[in-house]
């Protein structure tokens, strides 16, 4: 199991890039089947479980065409399984790390209830999230710096925020 799990913990930590990734389609499947399942558990304090199943699914699809509209302008469209199979990699283990900080938010109803350790460890978790989707985005974009892969990064974490927004207020009405 640790054979699994391994690459996907050097990736979050820098370690090793998304070429160093089998270009598995079934690993891609399995990796999205988990990232779906995260994103689920991350999202059902907050949202209704419809929503968040929508949420989670509307987060797949459009980290996999944000991946493959970037690979396809820097024509390099044949890096996309290895590329979103570690970008899903990462969310995955930020995910589960994030869950004991998600999960003490769910009594919270202002933001002077969250606890100062709660907002640092989200924050300091986001940040590294963003630096680890840099780091497989300027490897598989042969980018020249880390801030190129970090600027996409914080690019597709807002695109993702606005979706979601739409996708909420869409299905409330």
């Amino acid at each position: 199991m640790y054979a699994l799990i391994k690459p996907f913990l050097q990736l979050t930590f820098l370690q090793k890039g998304p070429e160093d990734l089998p270009a598995s389609a079934l690993l891609l499947w399995l990796c999205a089947i988990a990232y779906l399942l995260v994103g689920l558990i991350v999202a059902v304090p907050f949202y209704p479980f419809q929503i968040a199943i929508l949420q989670a699914g509307m987060e797949v699809g459009l980290l996999a065409g944000f991946t493959a509209l970037l690979l396809q302008v820097r024509r390099v469209p044949e890096r996309f399984v290895q590329t979103l199979t570690a970008l899903l990699g990462v969310g995955i283990v930020l995910g589960l790390a994030m869950l004991p900080l998600v999960y003490s938010l769910r009594g919270a109803e202002a933001p002077d209830e969250i606890p100062v350790a709660v907002t640092v460890g989200y924050l300091v978790l986001l940040g590294w999230l963003l630096t680890a989707y840099g780091h497989v985005l300027r490897s598989a974009l042969s980018l020249k710096t880390s801030a190129g892969g970090v600027a996409l990064a914080v690019a597709y974490l807002m695109l993702a925020a606005v979706a979601g927004e739409i996708l909420y207020a869409a299905v409330m009405q």
